[in-house]
Formats: structure tokens, C-alpha cells, sequence
């Protein structure tokens, strides 16, 4: 994103900057989102009206669909595990080829492996490790049939190998 490299790069006026852009697309779009705290190599958010991403700070080596409608918000501002990673800016660790439905809530800290598909208005409220299709509240796996429909107009990320 334009507004994190603005943060990264250029020291004092790039925040300013940034907060000014984050503001922009709340104003336009409806999308609330802090720039500097988004660190995914792929992100697609269709009809972004209503989408809350915040400060929490969001991850992914990968690709992600975010509908309308989506927020991703903290348990508790005092849960230690949450303000550890607060502080790392990885309160929400997400794989490739993740999906988050129209409405959904996120609640973190969690982690979402690879190739999975939240529907509609469900409520993940804890981590996810398994593929496969999740749904209601609280989110549940119904299937382990996931495409990459949603996500393969997105570039593929190519990981290296450690």
C-alpha cells in the first residue's frame, strides 16, 4: 500500500501523509483502514463500504478477499496476547488465498491458514487451521472444497524457500 511505504520511507511528512490518505478513503469509500498497520503482498476489497481494518495491524504473505461489510477488531484492549502483538503489528496473521465475506467480524489476535473461504456475515473468534469453507457464528468448517476464484485475479505470490 501507498500510505505504509509513505510511513516506511519518508520520515516525518510520509505519516502525515499516510493519515491523510487513510482519511481520504474513510471520507470516499467508507473504508477505515491505518495504512502503516496493513502488511498483505495481495489484497482485493470489493465494495469497500463499511470495512474496518484499523490500526491492529493485518499480515499476509499472500493473497486476501475482503468483502463489504468486514471488520476485524480486538477481544479486549486489555488482553495481553492482543497488546503483545499490537505492538508487533500482527494482530491479525492471515495465509494465501484467504476469503472474508460480506459482514463478517473478525475478533483477534488469530491466525487463518491457507485456502479459506469465511461466508457471509460469520463471526471467526478464534484461530483457523485447517482449509476449508467456514460459516456462521461462530464460524465453522462446512466444507473442504475451496477454489481460488475470489482471489485469482490477484498476483501469486512466490514464497522462498528457507
Amino acid at each position: 500500500m501507498i500510505t505504509r511505504w509513505l510511513c516506511l520511507h519518508i520520515p516525518a511528512l510520509g505519516k502525515i501523509l499516510s493519515m491523510l490518505m487513510d482519511r481520504i478513503m474513510l471520507s470516499l469509500y467508507g473504508i477505515d483502514l491505518t495504512g502503516k498497520s496493513i502488511d498483505v503482498a495481495a489484497l482485493s476489497i470489493s465494495h469497500p463500504a463499511g470495512v474496518l481494518l484499523g490500526g491492529n495491524g493485518i499480515r499476509s504473505s499472500g493473497r486476501v478477499a475482503i468483502m463489504a461489510g468486514v471488520k476485524f477488531v480486538a477481544r479486549s484492549p486489555s488482553n495481553e496476547e492482543y497488546l503483545r502483538r499490537q505492538k508487533e503489528q500482527r494482530v491479525f496473521e492471515l495465509g494465501d488465498n484467504v476469503v472474508i465475506g460480506a459482514n463478517s467480524v473478525v475478533i483477534g489476535p488469530l491466525h487463518i491458514c491457507d485456502d479459506v473461504v469465511i461466508g457471509a456475515m460469520s463471526l471467526v473468534n478464534r484461530d483457523i487451521t485447517e482449509p476449508g469453507v467456514y460459516v456462521g457464528t461462530p464460524a465453522r468448517k462446512i466444507s473442504d472444497v475451496v477454489s481460488d476464484e475470489w482471489v485469482s485475479h490477484l498476483k501469486k505470490i512466490e514464497r522462498r524457500q528457507s
